[in-house]
């Protein structure tokens, strides 16, 4: 009974030092993140300005589906992360593939290469993209006029804006995964890809039998984290298009800037907050459960 007691006690002293240490977490997290989610939500139920706050309940919700440009961003933010999503994990994975078993030196100059897009500011690839597709002057402009081919609109026109919109963004997304990938190839075992070379099992059949069923918890990761990012889109189309050609690549996020810095209908730009973080969710719950075996492998 004494040492039952006992070790209650010291259990108890356990957990009370363990929250001891996540105290300064938690502050942060309560302070800039859980506090401005729930004001962005309340502020939503209201018509919300600088000048005056009434309560309005669910009305700027009911507006929202019947606002056009709205469902426009929605459709517009969707087509970049069906370029962004599938494009990063592709292309992540054929990288990793290609490096691996070649010598460590080169697989470090890869994804330091690869990394140098993470740490370049997105606005200065802006810039670069600006003027290589400039029709005026840009690169693309000496090319198509050496190739004597009329030169094109690029960011005038949507069907050309909005997937170089997608690939500057997946140009600075495929950073991460490329080095999460090599660390996930670089733990497979030798021996699996011995034993099935001794089965006389081809290049492809290693990979998807061998190494895609060891690395789903990374593509798990990496196809969550991507599709977070790809729906947050908001500094590529705001600097390259400014969300245009009409309204063509106007992204969620880039409509609840306009809307609470420009217009000042703080209220209504808060409800599209929390339609985006539904959407997120929603994506994000569907993915998960479709990789939690995966996850639990």
């Amino acid at each position: 009974m004494k040492s039952t007691v006992l070790s209650k006690k010291r259990r108890l002293k356990e957990n009370i030092a363990s929250y001891l240490f996540i105290t300064p977490w938690l502050l942060v997290f309560g302070v800039f993140v859980a506090y401005p989610f729930v004001y962005g939500f309340v502020i939503s139920l209201f018509d919300f300005d600088l000048v005056k706050q009434t309560f309005i309940g669910l009305e700027n919700y009911k507006n929202l589906f019947s606002d056009e440009m709205f469902i426009n961003s929605i459709l517009a933010t969707l087509k970049m992360c069906a370029i962004i999503i599938p494009g990063t994990i592709i292309f992540s994975l054929w990288v990793a593939n290609t490096i691996h078993n070649r010598r460590k030196s080169l697989q470090s100059f890869t994804k330091v290469v690869f990394y140098l897009s993470a740490i370049v500011s997105e606005v200065a690839l802006v810039i670069v993209w600006q003027w290589i597709f400039n029709p005026g002057y840009g690169l693309s402009a000496t090319i198509t006029d050496a190739l004597k081919m009329p030169r094109i609109d690029w960011l005038g026109d949507v069907n050309f804006a909005l997937p170089l919109v997608s690939y500057l963004v997946l140009a600075f997304t495929v950073s991460q995964p490329i080095v999460l990938y090599g660390a996930a190839f670089n733990n497979i075992p030798d021996t699996y890809y011995e034993a099935a070379r001794i089965d006389s099992a081809s290049q492809w059949k290693q990979f998807t039998k061998i190494t895609l069923p060891l690395i789903k918890p990374t593509t798990t990761f990496v196809l969550i984290t991507t599709t977070i990012g790809s729906l947050q889109v908001f500094m590529v189309p705001y600097l390259l298009t400014a969300g245009g050609p009409a309204d063509g690549t106007t992204s969620i996020l880039l409509m609840i800037f306009r809307n609470a810095f420009e217009y000042g209908k703080y209220g209504y730009a808060a409800a599209m907050g929390v339609i985006l973080f539904i959407i997120i969710a929603i994506f994000a719950f569907f993915q998960f459960k479709a990789t939690k075996s995966d996850v639990q492998y």
